[in-house]
């Protein structure tokens, strides 16, 4: 089982991107907690509810970015630091979620990616 970090480039796509283009978008600010970004192995950029590419997750940070809870408080958006491009998977395509503010987090059954060197 395979914890997947997914996030929404619905707002940020150009289909004149290559991978690295799309990666800084992908590493921005998302609201989400620190800790549960951290606690997936993958990144999956999702497009219109598809999957376009995907990252090893190396870690996740807190930005100087917020947003705003339902209280009318705020929160730190969480800045990603991602890793090596990975292979976009069919399972993917059947576990994405749906995306509350531009991202969500699934277990899927995939075999745990092996550790970095």
């Amino acid at each position: 089982m395979s914890r997947i970090l997914f996030v929404s480039v619905n707002q940020t796509f150009d289909d004149t991107f290559d991978l690295r283009e799309l990666e800084v978008w992908v590493e921005r600010a998302w609201a989400i907690t620190v800790t549960k970004a951290s606690e997936c192995e993958r990144v999956v950029a999702v497009l219109a509810g598809e999957p376009v590419a995907a990252w090893r997750l190396r870690g996740a940070f807190p930005t100087d970015e917020t947003y705003a809870v339902s209280n009318g408080d705020t929160r730190s958006r969480t800045g990603l630091a991602l890793g090596e491009a990975l292979p976009v998977l069919s399972a993917y395509r059947s576990g994405v979620p749906a995306l509350r503010r531009g991202v969500a987090v699934a277990n899927l059954d995939l075999t745990p990616l092996p550790p970095e060197r």
